[in-house]
C-alpha cells in the first residue's frame, strides 16, 4: 500500500520494488505507488533546479555588488589623488 495515497500496489508494482542487491534496480522511493513516485521525483528536480537558480541569483548579486565597490573605490581614489598634488 502507498504511503502516500493508501492505494494498493498493483502486482507490477510488487515486482518494482521487490528487494534486489543490484542498487542499480532499486527503487528511489519504494514505499510509494508509480503515480506517487513521479510526482516526488519531479517536485525534488524542481526544487533542486529552484535551489541552483537562487544560487546562481546571489552569484550575480554578489558580482553587481563588488563591481560597483570597486568603480566607487576607483571613484574616490580619484579625488583624494586630486587633492594630493
Amino acid at each position: 500500500m502507498c504511503k502516500d495515497c493508501g492505494q494498493k500496489f498493483t502486482d507490477d508494482r510488487w515486482k518494482a520494488v521487490e528487494y534486489t542487491r543490484d542498487w542499480s534496480r532499486r527503487q528511489s522511493h519504494p514505499h510509494l505507488c508509480e503515480h506517487c513516485q513521479t510526482w516526488t521525483v519531479t517536485a525534488k528536480q524542481q526544487a533542486e533546479a529552484r535551489a541552483e537558480e537562487h544560487e546562481r541569483q546571489e552569484r550575480e548579486q554578489e558580482r553587481l555588488r563588488q563591481e560597483a565597490e570597486d568603480r566607487a573605490a576607483a571613484q574616490k581614489a580619484g579625488w583624494f589623488s586630486r587633492f594630493r598634488t
